[in-house]
């Protein structure tokens, strides 16, 4: 008798607990908000999402909070999925850069970018050019590329935000070639900007706080797609057929050749760079992990296709058509979630947890449901 009642007493508190925590989610006690609660009890996930219609083609994760954007506005979500800010305007080409507890969302070919911090806070910044495109450093200064007047071929900004407003504290006009991109170095004393140009793709160092030319490091091989420094120092230059690994005195250190195949995923990390890459002759697909050394950390066949790829810190989170794993940066699998097959986009979150985004809805996965051998 006594066995039963424990039995009883336990139900009614997981009763009242999942009850509990539907209303502190949603507000009301509603089946959806019961489902939520269970998954969070049980610990299948640690937050759900939910999103407006015109809110959710990009996402990125700041410090924990949640950024969307999309052709209507963009929100921010806390960690447990609560709303805590948003803004509504339209936008053509929706994007968001984000580094150091600060996101930038720009709209490319629009003329204004909004920073935002983890708290929901934000501040709108005109910009006079057509913006093509925006980087935030580790240590939360920001670069706007954008449309110069007739004379040169783009322009460079870089902010700094001070006590919570950007203010301007570098620009650079480009003469000689078009503006692709621009990053920031991780103490905001190197700035770095990436231009096409008839010799090639050209990479310009610029101190902060000089207007001389630093250095530069000339591609003669065809455009740099994308660059970004590394907690290092060491500035990562990806082009078509490789990855070059510069110092900051603009001098290559090393060479990593896309010898593996053709890459159709990109990720940055702590110290190593993720690439998937896309087999040929009916081969298996591989991802492969490299340190700025040009060294293979780790590889791991697979015939698998690939939806999205991200890193942060010592994970990366590879989201498969039939699910998402996590891995660390040698590729050893940490957590492997098949609930997250048919998503369209995940990032890791440190330690096992992920978190996954659809159109309309995303979840956070806090503990691991199952592991593959």
């Amino acid at each position: 008798m006594k066995k039963r009642f424990s039995l009883t007493l336990i139900v009614l508190v997981l009763i009242a607990a999942v009850a509990l925590c539907a209303v502190l989610i949603g507000g009301e006690l509603s089946p959806r908000g019961a489902r939520r609660a269970w998954a969070i009890i049980v610990g299948r996930v640690d937050a759900t999402y939910t999103f407006e219609a015109g809110l959710s083609e990009v996402f990125a994760d700041l410090d924990g909070s949640v950024v969307t954007a999309g052709g209507a506005g963009f929100a921010v979500y806390d960690r447990h999925g609560n709303e805590i800010s948003r803004a509504g305007y339209s936008m053509k080409a929706p994007s968001i850069a984000v580094g150091g507890g600060l996101a930038v969302v720009y709209d490319i070919g629009g003329h204004s970018v909004r920073a935002i911090y983890g708290d929901g806070t934000q501040r709108e910044l005109p910009i006079a050019g057509e913006i093509s495109s925006v980087s935030v450093g580790l240590g939360g200064e920001f670069a706007v590329c954008s449309a110069a007047s007739d004379e040169y071929k783009g322009k460079a900004a870089f902010y700094r935000m001070r006590s919570g407003v950007p203010t301007l504290a570098y620009e650079w006009f480009s003469g000689e070639g078009y503006i692709v991109g621009a990053a920031v170095s991780p103490n905001g004393k190197l700035f770095a900007v990436n231009t096409l140009t008839p010799r090639g793709g050209r990479i310009v160092l610029l101190n902060a706080g000089s207007t001389e030319l630093a250095a530069e490091y000339i591609y003669s091989r065809g455009v740099v797609l994308e660059m970004a420094f590394d907690k290092s120092g060491a500035l990562t230059a990806r082009t078509l057929d490789g990855v070059h690994i510069l110092n900051s005195g603009g001098t290559k250190t090393a060479e990593i050749d896309f010898d593996s195949g053709e890459p159709d995923g990109y990720a940055h990390g702590d110290g190593y760079l993720a690439v998937h890459f896309v087999g040929t002759h009916n081969a298996d697909s591989a991802l492969v992990v490299y340190d700025l050394k040009g060294a293979t950390l780790g590889r791991l066949q697979t015939s698998r296709r690939l939806v999205s790829l991200n890193a942060y810190g010592n994970r990366i989170a590879a989201l498969w058509s039939d699910g998402l794993d996590i891995y660390d940066s040698g590729l050893r699998l940490i957590a492997s979630y098949p609930d997250a097959s048919g998503s369209k986009f995940a990032f890791p979150r440190g330690g096992e947890a992920a978190v996954v985004m659809n159109a309309r809805e995303g979840r956070a996965f806090a503990r691991q449901p199952t592991t593959k051998g």
